[in-house]
């Protein structure tokens, strides 16, 4: 997932890194044919990890465009979080491992327009298909289920955009996440049949949206006063009071998660924050998927344990490599206000 760089340390770049794992740790199931685990009966680990990034992500997105609403310059920030290590994650993906692990011919891989199509992830219009590769998993045919939040995050980024032009970023990103919540609990939390629009899931974009626009407003309208132990106790302590009934449990979460994550993520001064110069998350996000499902590709009788330490170490020694060499020299060309 895609977020703002911060300035000062804290333990949102920790948060991050947990989020990208536990989303790697709840496929790593998924992979093996095993039930995933789920938190409180509610939600899979991997969901609720994608729903903590996205919390971030409006939080310090918010932030971003008010410290600097430019349009041009608010976008190119954004695709350069997003985009240059989108291309390498996509290029490795089409050039390397395709070729390797294909099942058909080389000839018939190059020649295929799934194996072109590919690269129309690098403009968020997602496939997941390379000809021949992994057609044996257990998850078949899927070489990198994680890109569909992609453009979910985009959107969201235009969405700012719009309020902003607007000018009305307190009440428009309230309006929001209003929306959001009304269409989340009339139709997309219950609806069984997907509404599919440029290859994106509807009901994702609003599940998504709900946690990205209240992050959203707790910037906007100054909730981080309250971000402090003493407050994120008692909202974790009321909102598990909340799950005997999990309906009201599961729409208490699109407050008290965001509430949970920020208030915990904005501490200062926490041992946590010396990872804030080591933003890995986004390349665990990317590079999980390809890995796990290699790994389990190759080694089908492989046990968990093992399963999860080689995909794990694996996973982010590459995310390593793309903060390092791709993702961290991109963001030096931030455009700043002048």
């Amino acid at each position: 997932m895609s977020q703002a760089i911060q300035k000062h340390s804290d333990n949102l770049t920790a948060l991050r890194l947990l989020a990208a794992c536990m989303v790697l740790y709840g496929h790593g199931f998924v992979f093996l044919g095993l039930p995933e685990p789920m938190f409180m009966q509610w939600l899979p680990l991997g969901p609720l990890g994608v729903y903590i990034f996205f919390s971030i992500s409006g939080y310090l997105v918010a932030q971003s465009w008010e410290r600097d609403p430019s349009v041009f310059r608010f976008l190119i920030r954004r695709t350069l979080r997003i985009f240059p290590a989108l291309f390498v994650c996509t290029v490795l993906s089409v050039c390397v491992l395709g070729p390797l692990l294909t099942e058909v011919t080389q000839a018939e891989y190059w020649k295929s327009e799934h194996t072109r199509g590919y690269f129309t992830n690098l403009y968020l219009y997602i496939t997941y298909y390379l000809p021949g590769v992994f057609t044996s998993n257990k998850l078949p045919n899927a070489v990198n289920g994680s890109l569909w939040s992609l453009p979910v995050e985009f959107a969201m980024y235009l969405l700012i955009v719009i309020i902003g032009f607007l000018r009305a970023p307190k009440w428009g990103v309230l309006a929001a996440a209003l929306v959001f919540m009304a269409l989340s609990a009339g139709w997309a939390f219950q609806a069984t049949e997907m509404l599919v629009y440029y290859r994106t899931d509807m009901r994702q974009l609003v599940l998504c949206g709900v946690y990205f626009f209240v992050g959203a407003c707790m910037n906007q309208f100054k909730v981080d006063r309250f971000f402090n132990l003493t407050y994120a106790l008692a909202a974790v302590m009321v909102w598990l009071a909340l799950s005997r009934w999990i309906v009201v449990f599961i729409m208490a979460s699109w407050v008290f998660l965001p509430f949970i994550v920020l208030a915990f993520g904005t501490a200062k001064n926490s041992p946590l924050a010396r990872l804030t110069s080591w933003d890995f998350s986004y390349g665990i996000y990317i590079y999980a998927f390809p890995i796990q499902q290699t790994i389990v590709y190759l080694f089908p009788k492989i046990d968990f344990l093992a399963y999860f330490g080689s995909t794990f170490v694996i996973t982010v020694a590459l995310a390593a490599l793309s903060w390092l060499f791709v993702e961290k020299p991109a963001l030096k060309l931030k455009p700043f206000r002048g």
